[in-house]
């Protein structure tokens, strides 16, 4: 007979309980995108338990992006949108990448996905994408004497890239990685070099995007970010030590 201690039990609250069975209604389809859940009353009937319960129970649900709860009216299966998968992660990620080994960890993200991105690019668009692309490159070089308006352009231009998927979901994701590299982005452009070099990377990202030429248009997302975070770790090593964010 086994001498390791026995495993512990949870005891589950009761709108846990309710909230699971309502979970495994939605997924299964029984209830589908639109449709109401039944009354408060109906569920109190239907699981046994009082009507705190059943309400803690469609909160949690609501706070999963499962349904919506209005007052006065039946809580509803809602369509699942890509921001709020990622919505709830962004306190944690901020937290994690105020750390210099967070940082490291999404800038390595941010590479994989914006040369992937501008890979396959280079087979999603269509003319009038990158005709779209183009005007967001234009805007883009118009700001070479300003960095604020540069940083504006430079989130449009890359986003751009990611639009070019047609992808909600990478949309999504990919607006989650730049708003937390926000102070990459504003720490580079300390450097001398940072905003003039951006701008004839972003140049050959698009030429490369246009000639549908995929081993270029990855090779210079590649340098292009490999470049911020150089400009991004040398303006961090200048600054002084108080200033600096802890390990």
């Amino acid at each position: 007979m086994s001498n390791s201690p026995p495993p512990i039990i949870k005891r589950q609250r009761l709108f846990d309980q309710v909230a699971q069975h309502l979970e495994a209604m939605i997924l299964s389809g029984e209830v589908g995108v639109g449709d109401p859940l039944p009354s408060e009353r109906e569920l109190m009937d239907r699981f046994g338990v009082g009507r705190p319960a059943v309400r803690e129970a469609l909160l949690w649900l609501n706070k999963k992006g499962l349904i919506s709860v209005s007052a006065g009216e039946r809580s509803r299966v809602v369509e699942p949108d890509p921001m709020e998968l990622l919505e709830h992660l962004s306190g944690a990620a901020l937290l994690f990448a105020s750390t210099p080994h967070g940082m490291q960890q999404f800038q390595q993200t941010r590479l994989f996905v914006e040369v992937a991105l501008a890979r396959e690019a280079c087979r999603w668009s269509s003319d009038e994408d990158l005709k779209q692309l183009e005007n967001l490159l234009h805007e883009n070089e118009a700001t070479e004497n300003d960095k604020s308006a540069f940083a504006t352009t430079d989130d449009a231009f890359h986003f751009g890239i990611a639009s070019l998927s047609h992808n909600p979901l990478i949309n999504a994701l990919y607006r989650s990685v730049l708003s937390v590299l926000q102070d990459q982005r504003y720490t580079s452009l300390q450097h001398d070099d940072a905003l003039g070099a951006a701008i004839n990377c972003h140049r050959r990202i698009f030429d490369a995007i246009a000639a549908r030429d995929p081993d270029r248009a990855e090779a210079e997302m590649r340098r292009h970010l490999t470049d911020v975070e150089t400009y991004y770790w040398d303006i961090r090593r200048r600054q002084p030590k108080a200033s600096s964010q802890k390990e």
